[in-house]
């Protein structure tokens, strides 16, 4: 099924949205997509891109804004098990791999720790609610009623945990080229003790994802198991590897 709509892809840290992200870059060329992994004039650059004529895709690091809700865009985005992705998100974040996760982690040496960060509590809820100002966020009582409101303007949701089904299932919507399962920026080994703090953190996160899996995973479960959609490679480079091939039988 082809979809002509522009695509608005909601991309929450930690829910395997690198992996897709890549993908979006292999079915869209340059010039179609934007990826808007900053806050500053969000809301600008958002309306930007949605009244550029040459941009197909959107995607990044933000919430549910009103000018998403109220475009005709198609939107998107992947959920997963919150403490899961709250232990995947404390890994991610203890690597210091630059100097904005070196600030953000300075002092901040265990997961109670850890919810000192607003980026730590219910991430998920946080960006289907819409918010932008995570301390207001975080003194609404109201965020999980407005995140759950917001599932009815999800065009397509898929599941970490059902990925390759999920990503069928986008293929198939949006009649992308390349359905390929490939996973990026996998979180390391280290071990993350259990224990109440992770469901603390995700007091919102946990009934906003049970609600979405009864209500979004069962469509995926057409799509498990479907081969993947791999693009031909350009035509030099078959011909050349045909000739690769033919001169290696003699």
């Amino acid at each position: 099924m082809s979809n002509s709509k522009k695509l608005v892809f909601i991309h929450i840290p930690k829910t395997a949205g690198t992996s897709l992200r890549l993908l979006l870059e292999s079915n869209y060329r340059e010039d179609e997509r934007i990826g808007i992994y900053s806050h500053e004039n969000l809301d600008q650059r958002l309306a930007e891109a949605l009244a550029e004529p040459k941009i197909k895709c959107i995607y990044g690091h933000f919430p549910l804004r009103p000018v998403v809700a109220e475009s005709e865009a198609m939107v998107m985005t992947l959920l997963r098990e919150p403490i899961a992705r709250s232990m995947s998100h404390y890994n991610h974040y203890s690597k210091r791999m630059n100097e904005k996760h070196e600030k953000l982690m300075e002092d901040i040496h265990t997961p109670e720790d850890f919810t000192r960060l607003v980026q730590s509590n219910n991430r998920q809820t946080a960006f289907l609610s819409g918010y932008l100002n995570q301390q207001e966020f975080l003194k609404d009582p109201t965020v999980l009623e407005k995140a759950l409101k917001n599932f009815d303007r999800l065009d397509a949701v898929g599941f970490t945990e059902q990925y390759a089904a999920s990503i069928a299932y986008f293929g198939e919507l949006l009649d992308w080229k390349n359905t390929q399962v490939e996973h990026h920026n996998k979180g390391g080994k280290k071990t993350v003790e259990q224990g109440t703090i992770w469901a603390e953190m995700n007091a919102y996160d946990l009934p906003l994802y049970a609600a979405a899996v009864e209500r979004f995973s069962p469509t995926l479960k057409a799509y498990e198991g479907h081969a993947p959609r791999i693009p031909k490679p350009p035509i030099k480079t078959r011909i050349a590897n045909y000739f690769r091939a033919l001169s290696s039988k003699f």
